[in-house]
């Protein structure tokens, strides 16, 4: 079978690529992502990354986007969609799959419509409790959906839907991980704070007002995201680090983008996290039994982050912050309190069953629309 897959929801489709490379080898895959994740900040996308470090043929495309547009590039976008679509066409036409995995957003919808127009079945997944504009309309295309809640439901009206839950990476399951070689043999009360993909312009300002607090008690790991044509926080950041005290250097690491398993070792040893509330990332964060302190985006659709971060909260596991209330002291605060719970916070977590064995549900979908 060979499986073309596309989407802005890069982290459960890396989960299915490692799934579908592990218990299927002989299936062919390529992937068409971003090259960048914020078009008009040019800040590079990871998808070509990481997509490529797993062997796998990658497709860069710009696709337009209709959603929170201004209205010239609305405009725009209208005039220029059939030639996408167009282009969409041609690719598979040249790259002849037998099914498309698609993983929403606006990349997507090119190639669900040329997909159908060329009789190629289209399964797609939405990993969020709120179903985004773009995966409303493709779940209507789609001859099969796959949810990772029961509430997602609400969005669709077909009754052509499965519920898969979230594909999960499976390296975070691995108790074998290497320490990143540039902590320190010794690595006492380890935060690690991250932004999503792209970094968070919030958080990364918020560091870097409370950096000499938290590293008079904890190390911190802090993921900023890559340089975009705004802002270049690595290096803004790393020459911060350098007017610090040398032990507080000692304790604090700047991360454009965290690799995989370097990631899931954090995961599984630090004391807490303090992190957007992407869906994927509560999951493996309630996965590892990570304590966190979760501030979701605003004004996504459908408040779809803050119905993530509600999940962990319910489970016992994080509190969360809104971006509106987020200072110095309210973000120190809530360290303090979940450093002070963070072993009763642990073990609430650990009496959840958060994993649903997504990925073979979801390969078995692709695999019905093929034989229909």
């Amino acid at each position: 079978m060979k499986i073309f897959m596309t989407g802005a929801h890069l982290t459960p489709a890396l989960a299915m690529i490692d799934y579908i490379q592990l218990a299927h080898p002989n299936d062919q895959l390529v992937f068409l992502g971003r090259l960048y994740s914020q078009e008009r900040l040019k800040q590079k996308a990871v998808e070509e990354l990481e997509v490529k470090k797993r062997g796998v043929k990658f497709i860069p495309f710009a696709a337009v986007k209709f959603v929170n547009s201004s209205v010239i590039d609305l405009i725009l976008a209208v005039f220029t969609f059939p030639g996408t679509i167009g282009k969409a066409r041609k690719i598979l036409r040249q790259e002849k799959p037998d099914v498309l995995l698609s993983f929403g957003s606006y990349l997507a919808v090119p190639f669900v419509l040329a997909a159908k127009s060329l009789k190629i079945p289209v399964v797609t997944h939405e990993q969020t409790i709120a179903m985004g504009k773009a995966n409303q309309f493709i779940a209507n295309l789609a001859d099969k959906v796959a949810i990772s809640f029961p509430q997602t439901s609400q969005y669709l009206k077909k009754d052509n839907f499965y519920l898969t839950g979230n594909p999960v990476r499976q390296a975070i399951f691995k108790k074998d991980l290497k320490k990143p070689a540039y902590l320190p043999s010794k690595t006492n009360n380890l935060i690690l704070i991250m932004g999503g993909n792209q970094g968070s312009f919030v958080i990364n300002n918020l560091v870097k007002s409370v950096l000499k607090d938290l590293l008079k008690e904890f190390t911190v790991v802090h993921q900023c995201g890559r340089a975009n044509s705004l802002k270049n926080y690595p290096a803004e950041l790393t020459k911060i680090k350098a007017t610090l005290p040398s032990k507080m250097q000692n304790r604090y690491f700047v991360r454009e983008w965290i690799e995989e398993e370097e990631l899931f070792w954090l995961y599984q040893n630090s004391l807490l996290a303090v992190s957007r509330a992407g869906a994927n990332t509560v999951l493996e964060l309630c996965l590892a039994r990570l304590p966190s302190i979760l501030i979701p985006l605003p004004n996504t659709y459908n408040n779809e982050q803050v119905l993530n971060a509600k999940m962990m909260v319910k489970a016992g596991g994080a509190i969360i912050i809104e971006q509106k209330k987020l200072t110095a002291p309210v973000l120190l605060d809530a360290i303090a309190t979940v450093h002070k719970h963070h072993q009763e916070m642990r073990q609430k977590l650990a009496k959840k069953n958060f994993y649903q064995e997504a990925e073979a549900k979801i390969y078995q979908l692709l695999v019905d629309v093929c034989q229909q």
